[in-house]
C-alpha cells in the first residue's frame, strides 16, 4: 500500500548553501515548507558550517551537530520548538478550513496569525465600508446613504485613532472585527456627546456600525450574545421621557432623616433590606433599580473610589464615586453572592438575555415598592414612596445645593443636560436665579426713571 497523502506540509529545517560549498563558511538554516509545487522558506537567523549541519537529522528535520562551537542543545530546541510551532498552526488552520495554501504558509513563517482568528484578521472599518459597497453595487442603497454611511464609518475610524482604543496599529488606531464590543461603542457614544452632537445624529451615525456587527455575527466573526448587546445601543432621544422621570416623586431632606430613623425600628430583614437599597441609590447619584439589581462587584474599584457600570437603560457608561455611605452599604452586603453586590440575581444569571433583565426588574420592583410604600404608609406620609423616588430625591437635593447640572446630568447618566433640564425644569429656575445673585453684578449708571 502506498503512502497516504497529507492534506497539509509538514516542515522541515534546511542549510541554504550555493552549489558550490565553503567550508569554511558559514551558512543560514532556514525553515522550508513544499506545498503545491511551491516553496515557502524563511530564515531562522541561525547559520552554521556545513560540517556541523546534520540534514537527515531528529527524524529528517535536520538539526546542528555536536561538533559545532555553539551551544548545539540550545539551538536545536529553539529550531524544533519553532518549528513545531508553525506546523501547529498549519494544522489549526486546515482543520478550521478544510484547505491550505501557500499564502497562508507564508503568514504564518511571518510570524503573522491573523488568519487563526474567526474573523481572518479582518479590519473592522474596511469590512464595514465593504459591507455598504456591497450594498451599493446591488442597488439596494442609494448614492447619499452609501456617502452618509461611508462618513460615519470614518468618524468612528477617527475615534480609534483620537483615542487608541483599537487594538494594534502604530497608534492602536485599528480593531478585529471580532474585537468589537459593547463597551467600545459605549464610549464612541460618548465621544460623539462631547462634540455636542445630538442623539439623533449620533443615533443615525451608529446604524452603518450596528449593520456590520449583524453581518459580522452572521458570518461567526462576532459573538452573537456581543451583538446581540450592541444592538440595543441606541440613544434615546432628548424628548423620550419616561413614566417614572414625568412622576417627579421625591422626598425633603427631613424626610431623609425620617427614613433613616426608621431603619433601626423595623422588624422585617427583607423590608431592612430594601429600604438599604434605596438609601444605596441615593447615595450612588441616584443610581436605577435596575443598575442596582445588575450592579457586579467587578463594577466596584475600591481602589480608585468609583463604580463604573454600562447602564442597563441608556447603554451609557456611567462613573460614580464611592462616597463614604456607599461603602458601609457596600461593606454590609459582601460575602452574599459572589457576583451581583444585592444578591437580587443568581450568581449565574446572563446579562445579555434583555428580556429576562426586565422580568426581574419588574418583578423586584413590584416587591420592594410595596414594601417602601409600608413604610411610607408608617411614617404617614401622604405620598406613595416607590424605590425611584431616590433617583429624584438625590437630583433635586443637588440642584437645591447648587451642584452644576452638567455635571448632574453626568452622575444621572442622561444621554444630555437636556434630558436633565426636561425632567427637573421646575426646580431650575430657582437654582439659576441663586446663581445670578450670588453673582451680584451690577454695572449700571445712576439711571432715572423717565
Amino acid at each position: 500500500m502506498g503512502r497516504t497523502a497529507r492534506n497539509y506540509p509538514k516542515g522541515r529545517l534546511k542549510l541554504r548553501t550555493p552549489r558550490v560549498v565553503q567550508s569554511n563558511k558559514r551558512y543560514p538554516i532556514y525553515i522550508e515548507y513544499n506545498w503545491n509545487a511551491d516553496s515557502m522558506r524563511k530564515t531562522t537567523e541561525v547559520s552554521v558550517f556545513p560540517k556541523d549541519w546534520n540534514e537527515k537529522g531528529c527524524g529528517g528535520i535536520g538539526e546542528i551537530r555536536a561538533t559545532t562551537d555553539l551551544d548545539y542543545k540550545y539551538y536545536n530546541t529553539v529550531l524544533h520548538k519553532r518549528l513545531a510551532g508553525i506546523d501547529a498552526k498549519i494544522v489549526q488552520y486546515y482543520e478550521a478550513n478544510g484547505h491550505i495554501t501557500g499564502e497562508v504558509i507564508r503568514a504564518f513563517l511571518d510570524d503573522n496569525f491573523e488568519l487563526l482568528r474567526a474573523d481572518s484578521g479582518k479590519d473592522f472599518v474596511e469590512f464595514a465600508k465593504g459591507l455598504i459597497q456591497t450594498k451599493f453595487d446591488k442597488g439596494k442603497i442609494a448614492v447619499s446613504t452609501r456617502e452618509n454611511g461611508i462618513s460615519a464609518i470614518n468618524k468612528f475610524s477617527e475615534f480609534l485613532l483620537m483615542t487608541g482604543k483599537g487594538t494594534h496599529g502604530t497608534d492602536n488606531e485599528l480593531i478585529y472585527v471580532g474585537e468589537i464590543n459593547e463597551e467600545l461603542i459605549c464610549d464612541f457614544r460618548a465621544w460623539r456627546l462631547k462634540a455636542k452632537r445630538k442623539p439623533s445624529a449620533i443615533n443615525k451615525s451608529m446604524t452603518p456600525i450596528f449593520q456590520a456587527c449583524e453581518q459580522a455575527a452572521q458570518l461567526g466573526y462576532l459573538s452573537k450574545e456581543v451583538n446581540a448587546s450592541i444592538k440595543d445601543l441606541y440613544l434615546k432621544e432628548e424628548d423620550d421621557i419616561d413614566a417614572e422621570d414625568k412622576d417627579l416623586r421625591y422626598l425633603k431632606r427631613e424626610e431623609l432623616e425620617m427614613l433613616v430613623k426608621k431603619y433601626d425600628t423595623i422588624t422585617q430583614p427583607r423590608r431592612k433590606e430594601f429600604l438599604e437599597m434605596f438609601l444605596f441609590s441615593f447615595h450612588a447619584c441616584g443610581l436605577r433599580l435596575v443598575d442596582v439589581m445588575t450592579l457586579r462587584w467587578k463594577d466596584i474599584d475600591f481602589k480608585k473610589k468609583e463604580i463604573k457600570k454600562i447602564q442597563v437603560k441608556t447603554r451609557n457608561r456611567n462613573t460614580i464615586p464611592l462616597s463614604e455611605p456607599v461603602n458601609r452599604i457596600l461593606d454590609k452586603w459582601k460575602d452574599r453572592n459572589k457576583v451581583y453586590v444585592f444578591d437580587l440575581l443568581s450568581e449565574d444569571f446572563d446579562l445579555t438575555d434583555g428580556e429576562a433583565i426586565y422580568k426581574r426588574r419588574n418583578s423586584w420592583n413590584n416587591t420592594i415598592n410595596t414594601a417602601l410604600k409600608a413604610i411610607g404608609e408608617e411614617l404617614g406620609w401622604n405620598i406613595k414612596l416607590t424605590f425611584h423616588a431616590a433617583r429624584h430625591t438625590w437630583a433635586v437635593l443637588a440642584l437645591a445645593g447648587g451642584a452644576d447640572v452638567s455635571a448632574i446630568s453626568r452622575l444621572l447618566g442622561h444621554t444630555s443636560t437636556g434630558v436633565t433640564e426636561k425632567v427637573y425644569a421646575e426646580f431650575l429656575p430657582e437654582t439659576l436665579s441663586s446663581v445670578v445673585d450670588k453673582l451680584g453684578f451690577d454695572f449700571l449708571p445712576d439711571i432715572e426713571k423717565r
